[in-house]
């Protein structure tokens, strides 16, 4: 029985050899060392493209929010501009108004003028 568990076990002794071979012949140990120090010197420059990338979204915002501030200002002086038309218009209207029913009254008394006359 010994020689059975034995026989088993040797099948699979070229493949954990060949795992130690490579882990300390083939600098298996060294990389693995290795790539923990550079492991946070990854991380460091993720941060620091990360925060490029938000300054350049953060300048563009900025210039949007001038631009968006440039456009509120043309549109306030546009809304002025209309109140002060409506206004006028209002006014113009209103006087309009006015010199109809002065026309209308001197139209009447035109044709009363004339029918004294001649009479």
């Amino acid at each position: 029985m010994i020689s059975a568990a034995g026989a088993s076990g040797a099948q699979y002794l070229p493949y954990v050899v060949g795992v130690i071979v490579a882990l300390f012949g083939g600098g298996g140990v060294a990389a693995l060392l290795k790539s923990r120090s550079e492991g946070s010197k990854i991380i460091v420059d993720a941060a620091a493209g990360a925060v490029v990338v938000q300054s350049g979204v953060i300048d563009d915002l900025k210039a949007q929010i001038a631009d968006d501030r440039d456009q509120i200002r043309e549109l306030r002086t546009h809304i002025t501009e209309l109140a002060q038309l409506r206004e006028e218009n209002r006014v113009l209207r209103v006087r309009q108004g006015e010199l109809e029913r002065e026309n209308a009254a001197l139209e009447k008394r035109v044709q009363e003028l004339e029918q004294h006359q001649g009479a």
